[in-house]
């Protein structure tokens, strides 16, 4: 089976350099294009204030909004790095980045794009930490509408 469109989610860890390779190799063979994708979650903080996400925080602190200016820069210098390495091995890549829910966010974006496949990381949570943290990978696979590779 081949893929014309290769959604690749990324992250902070340490796997982020292994996914983008195996995806790289992978859109060579099956010369495909790929979107690599990261998503900065809204997180919800719990103060002595009240209960804040990540955007409204940023508003209210201006550490905060440095914080994450300072995120997104360092996110679109990764991603645009990524895509000229692609780029430079004859391989179509876009990107793209937001901030919300990592999971539904992920879904959302193979919907909207319209992706053959989803090649992800995964943490490595199993068990009860699974169960209390959730898992992105977990919820991905089960909610794609397309194929999903997890790479370990």
């Amino acid at each position: 089976m081949t893929y014309q469109k290769i959604l690749v989610p990324l992250s902070h860890t340490d796997d982020r350099e292994k996914v983008f390779t195996q995806a790289l190799n992978l859109a060579k063979q099956d010369k495909s294009i790929l979107k690599l994708f990261h998503c900065i979650s809204s997180d919800v903080y719990i103060t002595p204030y009240g209960t804040f996400t990540t955007s409204q925080l940023t508003t209210l602190l201006p550490q905060w909004q440095q914080r994450l200016e300072t995120e997104q820069q360092s996110i679109v210098e990764w991603l645009t790095d990524y895509s000229q390495q692609g780029s430079a091995q004859g391989i179509s890549v876009e990107w793209d980045w937001k901030i919300g829910d990592p999971s539904t966010s992920i879904v959302q974006m193979a919907k909207t794009w319209e992706a053959d496949l989803i090649m992800m990381g995964r943490r490595g949570l199993t068990g009860l930490s699974e169960m209390l943290l959730g898992s992105v990978s977990n919820y991905v696979v089960h909610h794609a509408p397309c194929s999903v590779l997890l790479i370990k």
